[in-house]
C-alpha cells in the first residue's frame, strides 16, 4: 500500500512541470485580440438655478392658520348665509366622507341614523341636526340613506346649497 501511495505522489510531483509556455502564449494573443470597448461618459447636464420666488407665502407642508380658514360672511348682501352664532356639534368637526352610516333605531314613526365618526365613537342622529365641516344639516333619514344639506361659501361672502347623501355602508 506504501508503494501505491509513493508511486502516485511521484506520478504528481512529475506532471506539474515549470512548462507554462503555451499558456503564457494564449494570455497574451487573447489580450493582444480582444480591445475592451468602455463607452464615453455623457456630458453631465448644465444645472440652472431658479430663484425661490414664494419665501412670503404659505408653505405647503403647514397647515394653514385659523385665520386664513375662516369662513367669510358678507351680511350687507341679501343672500344665503349660515348662522354662525350656533354653537357646533361634535359631528361638524369631521367631514362627511369621514363619517360612515352604519344603521338606523326607530321609535314610534320617527328614525334616527347611527354616524360612525371614528374608530370607537357611534352617534345618533336625527333630522334638523348639524354635521360636516360645512353646516351639514340631516333633512331626511330613511332605513337606507341621510340626505343633508350643506351651505358651501360661493368666495363672495354668499352660500349656496349642495345635497349629499349618506349611504347605508357595512364594515
Amino acid at each position: 500500500m506504501r508503494i501505491l501511495f509513493l508511486g502516485l505522489i511521484i506520478f504528481v510531483l512529475v506532471g506539474c512541470s515549470n512548462e507554462r509556455t503555451d499558456l503564457e502564449l494564449f494570455v497574451t494573443t487573447t489580450k493582444a485580440q480582444h480591445v475592451a470597448h468602455i463607452p464615453t461618459v455623457k456630458k453631465a447636464p448644465r444645472f440652472e438655478h431658479y430663484p425661490y420666488q414664494a419665501e412670503l407665502l404659505r408653505s405647503p407642508f403647514v397647515p394653514p392658520s385659523r385665520e386664513l380658514t375662516e369662513e367669510a360672511v358678507d351680511l350687507s348682501k341679501n343672500c344665503l348665509q349660515p348662522n354662525l352664532k350656533r354653537r357646533k356639534g361634535q359631528l361638524e368637526t369631521y367631514a362627511l366622507d369621514n363619517l360612515k352610516m352604519r344603521g338606523t333605531l326607530s321609535s314610534n314613526g320617527k328614525v334616527w341614523a347611527l354616524i360612525e365618526a371614528g374608530a370607537d365613537s357611534v352617534y345618533q342622529v336625527g333630522v334638523g341636526e348639524h354635521l360636516g365641516l360645512y353646516h351639514g344639516k340631516i333633512v331626511n333619514v330613511t332605513k337606507q340613506h341621510v340626505n343633508i344639506v350643506e351651505l358651501i361659501p360661493d368666495g363672495s361672502g354668499c352660500w349656496t346649497e349642495r345635497v349629499s347623501t349618506m349611504e347605508l355602508t357595512s364594515k
